[in-house]
């Protein structure tokens, strides 16, 4: 990144230095300060000067047997000099230095955000070596340092938080200003900032291999592509060039080689802001949403996320926070709650099972002091089997585990369990000896803002929202029921969300967009017209999967990402048709006569601009309006 911006500074420098030789040689020529006899030498040498870039672009377009705006250029340069266009000479140059000014200059500050953050990294870092924290150069940190961070510096590993707490502020890689809570055994990121609290990390990523490091790889990498509307305006402007040289040619015979109407002609269509205003306008947005936490892999993604017809999403992680919480206790056959929650809390310690955690959590929180089962089991999927310190059996577990186990239900817990499906989604029983003692109604909550973005979504024109889960049929319709979703699959395996995929590609007359986690979905991600990963920061599966990588857990980044796609997409349209009602116009005014060579160049110079400013909007794109 570094190497890359340098090359843009001296580019940079280089057009500014066209830009002051011809303005400073014009006032001299202008206020006769400069002798007739020198002008011709002065301004020729100083032509040539702005003539090399475009010319070599030139080179290189015919070589690839192509033909670009710069070979127009190149002839309008030599055709004014020819003639002794001055004015012309003076006006192309300075137009097609400021037009790569502005191109470069965006470049530059697309990524300067994240180049500036990458220059806040520490050089040194704090480790332990044996009992004491000594300081030493950030890359002889290895994986397994532990890391001492303090207020208001820069992590800079990836790694997880091994002591105290701090709140961090992950703006540089999620976009969101509000600092967040880390403690002991939570996850944390390079280029994020410590904003109180000290902590020690233990580092798991370093060096090129931090998330950070990866994001803007990525970033980089998006904006130097060809999207399908660049191509678009390569290939028709191509044909455009040629057909305008074929004209050119013919006038210059017809006319007994008049070269002013020729040079006139030349000097409307040789702007090129066309070539730079659209790709200018993807960079833009590329760089927009990477500040915000939105990583685009290719700007035809971009194109993609504008068209969304249909919308699948995985409902764990995705709709729902993904951590599930104990809603509801029932005590059975004899047993008080306090008991319950007790023998739930002992055979759940050992397991590390969402729902196992959840119990723990819960029972922790109302006061109950766990103990360690004896010989556990644990049976994937399904539930755990152990013995009490008095040796009774224990068995925890899913409704269908406990009939295959042979233990019978009573009906006031037939109707607690029923009680509870509905009151939730999850249904975890307890028994001992044999006896269902316990049942724990679990829930997955929904996040607070998927109900208003599924409805934006529709509003701006996606026709279909599936969802996708492996939950039952009676939780899949209750969830699909609030949110205002207009098909759901239940009951599935991560093998086949693809073969539903595959039911709506093609349908609906757009693009179809899966939303998952990037862990469990990672196959329907990347078959998807374009793969959305939510809550990706640190996770490589979602980095490596997905098209389109939200970094933060915020399903109303979705509504951002589309509304920022169609407004490029939109902008790109609208660039064209500028292009083509500016070298109209052009034309006309040259064929009537309105327009001799130096008005033509006076011309391009004020209007090659609009198309680049229609992009340059891109940079007051605000808010999740679509």
């Amino acid at each position: 990144m570094h190497n890359g911006n340098t090359k843009t500074d001296r580019a940079l420098r280089f057009e500014i230095l066209i830009i002051v030789l011809f303005l400073f040689v014009s006032g001299f020529y202008a206020f006769d300060l400069i002798p007739n006899q020198f002008v011709f030498w002065v301004l020729g040498l100083v032509g040539f000067i702005g003539l090399v870039p475009v010319a070599k672009s030139a080179w290189e377009s015919l070589r690839e047997r192509k033909v670009n705006v710069d070979l127009l250029a190149s002839i309008a340069l030599f055709l004014s000099f020819y003639e002794h266009a001055w004015g012309s000479l003076l006006f192309i140059n300075v137009m097609l230095a400021s037009a790569r000014i502005l191109d470069l200059y965006t470049k530059r500050r697309v990524s300067i955000s994240l180049e500036s953050l990458a220059k806040l990294k520490p050089v040194k870092a704090r480790v332990f070596r044996g009992e004491q924290s000594v300081e030493i150069p950030l890359e002889e940190v290895k994986v397994g340092d532990l890391v001492v961070v303090n207020l208001g510096e820069q992590i800079p590993v990836d790694g997880i938080v091994y002591q105290g707490s701090a709140t961090v502020d992950q703006a540089s890689l999620t976009g969101e200003s509000v600092p967040i809570l880390r403690t002991v055994n939570d996850r944390v990121f390079s280029a994020t900032i410590v904003a109180s609290g000290n902590i020690i990390v233990r580092a798991q990523r370093i060096g090129a291999e931090t998330t950070f490091e990866l994001m803007v790889k990525l970033v980089e990498a998006s904006q130097g592509e060809k999207t399908r509307m660049k191509t678009l305006a390569e290939r028709f402007a191509s044909w455009y060039i040629g057909i305008m040289l074929a004209i050119a040619i013919v006038l210059y015979f017809f006319t007994g080689g008049d070269t002013t109407l020729v040079l006139a002609v030349v000097l409307v269509v040789c702007a090129d802001d066309i070539a730079i205003a659209i790709p200018l306008a993807y960079i833009i947005a590329i760089g927009t949403a990477a500040r915000r936490g939105i990583i685009i892999k290719s700007a035809d993604f971009l194109d993609s996320a504008a068209k969304i017809a249909t919308l699948i999403v995985d409902k764990t992680g995705t709709l729902t926070l993904g951590k599930l919480t104990v809603k509801t206790v029932y005590s059975f056959g004899g047993a008080d709650i306090p008991q319950v929650l007790e023998l739930a809390c002992s055979i759940c310690n050992r397991s590390s099972h969402p729902v196992s955690k959840a119990i723990i959590l819960y029972a922790k929180e109302n006061g109950t002091v766990c103990g360690a089962p004896n010989n556990f089991k644990e049976v994937e999927g399904r539930g755990i089997i152990g013995a009490s310190n008095d040796n009774k059996k224990i068995i925890l577990g899913r409704p269908d585990f406990f009939i295959e186990q042979g233990i019978p239900f009573t009906d006031e817990v037939s109707t607690s369990v029923a009680k509870g499906v509905a009151e939730s989604n999850n249904v975890t029983l307890l028994a001992l000896d044999g006896t269902v003692v316990g049942l724990f109604a679990l829930a997955d909550e929904i996040r607070d803002e998927v109900v208003g973005t599924i409805t934006a979504l529709k509003k701006s024109g996606v026709k279909e929202v599936v969802m996708l889960t492996g939950d039952n049929e009676g939780v899949a319709k209750s969830i699909a029921g609030r949110l205002g979703i207009d098909k759901y699959y239940s009951k599935l395996l991560p093998e086949h969300k693809v073969f539903v995929l595959k039911e709506y590609l093609g349908k609906n007359g757009g693009t179809v967009a899966m939303v998952g986690d990037g862990v469990n979905d990672a196959a329907v991600l990347t078959r998807a017209d374009v793969g959305i990963a939510m809550g990706g920061i640190g996770t490589d599966a979602a980095i490596e999967s997905a098209d389109i990588v939200l970094m933060q857990d915020d399903f109303s980044k979705i509504l951002e990402l589309r509304g920022l796609a169609k407004k490029v997409l939109s902008v790109a349209r609208g660039n064209f048709a500028i292009w083509a009602i500016i070298n109209s116009v052009g034309l006309y005014f040259v064929f009537t006569g309105v327009f001799n060579p130096s008005k033509a160049a006076a011309y391009n110079f004020l209007t090659d601009f609009i198309p680049i400013a229609n992009s340059l909007r891109l940079f007051r794109h605000k808010g999740k309006s679509v």
